[in-house]
């Protein structure tokens, strides 16, 4: 891999060097817009401006919001073959992170996105967020929806993943659409080591940089999955895998039955979790800069960068390297789980920092 394409091309924020540049480069140009609002003499020009800066309908102060009002709009790629079951398993994740209905099983797996949510307190609402009977200002509710799901079996662009290539997986995904984050979920048939992942991980953010028509940069955001179960299962697969590093532990029976289903869970819930709670792709949302030190140091601050790969293998109370902590198997399949969801479903799924209890937070 060429050190000019790893320049050009991805821009992973799991990185904390190119997340501290990003963040310094949205000060630098704060500090010229502040300039601007200064320079305006007219009250009519200071509202227009005021609301080009602070509207939630943009993502930057350079591209459209991915985040409007809250919502998470998913575009998703199946790029190879899943089976049914990893389909589905994928659907009813998605849609159970919003179902909070009081006649659901507790815990939730709504519970666990609503820690997610909470990483939005971080920042000073815009006042379009106070609520109308007090002064106290909450942050939005992260509603996520699948506005497009795209299968493309034939894999147009090959079986070999590269930073070229992965890139227009990203384009592929995206579509003519605008303000969606597009998923981009490999098959087994994707052989995706020599980019990075198997190496603790199965699942990748970040942002793309795209010139328009215009010659203006464009930032897009993305989460990449790769296969759990074949290509790196002792990485990305347990505990429904032997794992290949450390104490190995218990193993147990997915959920779902499926092993590619259930481990392609646990890495999509660790994408989006980490995609939501940036600062560098969420921060134009707010008003203010976020309060953590930015020089790599995290450990003064209760808000941390990719809080679900923090708590990695980490499954519930009391875990330890080897023991997944506390967690259920139902009586009826075997099947490992923490958390419920929608009809019933079952799923096992990461732990994530807990910014107000300073602590891995587990459904159980």
């Amino acid at each position: 891999m060429s050190k000019n394409s790893l320049n050009n091309k991805f821009i992973c924020f799991s990185k904390e060097k190119n997340l501290r540049k990003h963040i310094q480069g949205h000060k630098k140009r704060k500090k010229v817009l502040n300039v601007l609002v200064m320079a305006s003499s007219s009250s009519s020009s200071l509202f227009v401006i005021t609301f080009l800066l602070f509207s939630p309908l943009c993502f930057s102060r350079e591209s459209p919001s991915q985040i409007p009002d809250g919502t998470l709009n998913l575009s998703l790629l199946w790029y190879g073959q899943f089976t049914p079951v990893q389909k589905e398993r994928v659907r009813d994740f998605i849609e159970s992170l919003n179902f909070d209905a009081k006649e659901g099983l507790d815990p939730k797996v709504s519970a666990w996105w609503k820690v997610v949510e909470g990483y939005q307190e971080r920042y000073e609402v815009k006042e379009i967020y106070r609520q109308k009977s007090s002064s106290r200002t909450v942050a939005p509710k992260i509603k996520v929806k699948v506005v497009r799901s795209y299968v493309d079996e034939k894999m147009m662009f090959g079986k070999d993943l590269t930073i070229d290539n992965g890139e227009k997986l990203v384009e592929t995904a995206v579509g003519n659409m605008s303000k969606v984050v597009p998923v981009v979920l490999l098959s087994s048939q994707v052989r995706a080591h020599h980019v990075g992942f198997c190496n603790g991980t199965c699942q990748e953010y970040g942002l793309t940089i795209k010139s328009n028509i215009k010659g203006q940069e464009k930032k897009q955001p993305y989460v990449m999955v790769s296969d759990p179960e074949v290509q790196c299962p002792g990485e990305c697969a347990w505990p429904f895998h032997i794992a290949n590093k450390g104490p190995h532990g218990m193993t147990y029976q997915p959920p779902s039955g499926e092993i590619g289903a259930d481990a392609l869970i646990i890495q999509l819930a660790t994408g989006l979790a980490d995609v939501a709670t940036n600062p560098a792709i969420t921060e134009s949302l707010f008003k203010s800069e976020p309060p953590y030190s930015t020089d790599g140091n995290h450990t003064s601050s209760i808000y941390i960068v990719d809080p679900a790969t923090k708590c990695f293998r980490v499954f519930g109370s009391g875990a330890f390297p080897g023991f997944t902590g506390r967690i259920r198997v139902d009586p009826l399949t075997g099947g490992a789980f923490n958390s419920h969801g929608i009809n019933h479903l079952k799923f096992l799924i990461p732990s994530i920092w807990d910014p107000k209890t300073k602590s891995c937070y587990t459904p159980m």
